[in-house]
Order: C-alpha cells, then sequence, then structure tokens
C-alpha cells in the first residue's frame, strides 16, 4: 500500500522518524518532537514516488533528476556533470536498454561537496551499460548506495535511489546530446537521440 506514495528504500526511515517523534512528543520534549516531525515529512518529501517518463525514441534518458553543471568532452565520451539535490526525484534508472554492470563501489564518507576532499572520500559507485559509464559520487544529505544487480535492463527500469550528489555520465561521442549546461532534466528524460 506505502508503495503508491513512498519508496520502498525511504519507507522504514519514515516509519522509525514517526515514531521517534510521537515518542518525543509523550515524553513531554515538545522541540525535538517538532524538529523530528519536520525530518519526518522532509524524509516523505525526499522518499516520494513521482510519475516518471521515459521517452521511448531516445537511445540514453537521463538517469536521474538534478541539474546540467558542466558538458565536456574527452577521445572517447561526452562527459556530462549532473548535481542531483534531496529536492529532485531521487530515483536511479537505467539510461538505455542494456546490461548493467558494477565497474566498482566505494564505501566512504558523506562530507559536503564544498571539502576538498569529498569527491575522494565520499561513497561512489561506477556501472557500466553498453553506451555509458555511470560515475555516481553520494553527498552529504544521502542514502548509502546500493548496489543493483547486475542483468538486462530495459531504458527507464529502477536501478536503485539517488537522493544527493553528483553524477558523471559518460556517453560515447557517436551520439548528439539534447540537453545544455544549466539546464534541469528529470528523471527519464531525453539526453541523446
Amino acid at each position: 500500500m506505502l508503495d503508491k506514495y513512498i519508496l520502498k528504500q525511504g519507507q522504514k526511515i519514515s516509519l522509525y522518524l514517526l515514531v521517534f517523534a510521537v515518542f518525543l512528543q509523550v515524553v513531554d520534549l515538545e522541540f525535538l518532537s517538532i524538529i523530528t516531525f519536520f525530518l519526518f515529512f522532509l524524509c516523505l518529501y525526499v522518499y516520494r514516488v513521482k510519475k516518471i517518463i521515459i521517452d521511448n525514441e531516445a537511445f540514453i534518458v537521463s538517469s536521474i533528476s538534478g541539474k546540467v553543471e558542466a558538458i565536456d568532452f574527452n577521445d572517447n565520451y561526452y562527459l556530462i556533470y549532473l548535481n542531483a539535490s534531496l529536492f529532485d526525484n531521487s530515483v536511479l534508472l537505467s539510461p538505455e536498454d542494456s546490461f548493467v554492470k558494477i565497474e566498482s563501489l566505494r564505501k566512504g564518507l558523506f562530507l559536503p561537496f564544498d571539502e576538498k576532499k569529498a569527491k575522494l572520500l565520499n561513497e561512489k559507485i561506477v556501472l557500466s551499460t553498453k553506451n555509458t559509464i555511470m560515475e555516481l559520487v553520494s553527498s552529504f544529505a544521502t542514502a548509502p548506495l546500493d548496489k543493483p544487480i547486475e542483468k538486462e535492463y530495459k531504458k527507464g527500469d529502477q536501478l536503485g535511489v539517488f537522493t544527493q550528489g553528483e553524477l558523471l555520465l559518460k556517453i560515447e561521442k557517436s551520439f548528439s546530446l539534447n540537453i545544455k549546461v544549466g539546464q534541469t532534466i528529470q528523471a527519464g528524460q531525453t539526453i541523446c537521440y
């Protein structure tokens, strides 16, 4: 029943926050109770289920919702930097019809990105598909990165949850990009035709 409104990964923490807030209210710690209720409602918003529309004619769609911070390139790939915040959709999607392989998973800290060593010390997972490589680096207020099951996924299938951090999406240069720097994109939106 809750799956219609809250992602499975957020149901347990939401329930714990609600029970703790009620407990604090019962023992007459109103200030802490109010803060915990606020965190409960924030958790409901972060882990909300939002309808995702997939463009089936696109070759590659966005894996996450967020803002395009930069677009660069090297000899083989376009390098697209997407910044996801807590207020974006938290779902991580498969960008194309392909086998998703886990290249690496590094457990680490959850430092804010304004710290000098954040990108070196924070949790990071690298996933690859036929035409893309996704490097996800967690940030300060994020859930731990879960390893998706290595298998064949259809474009837009859910791989997991990514609440806050940065995605470096490497796309082969044989495609033409359909995004620009500064643009806010939604999960499932077209990146390449």
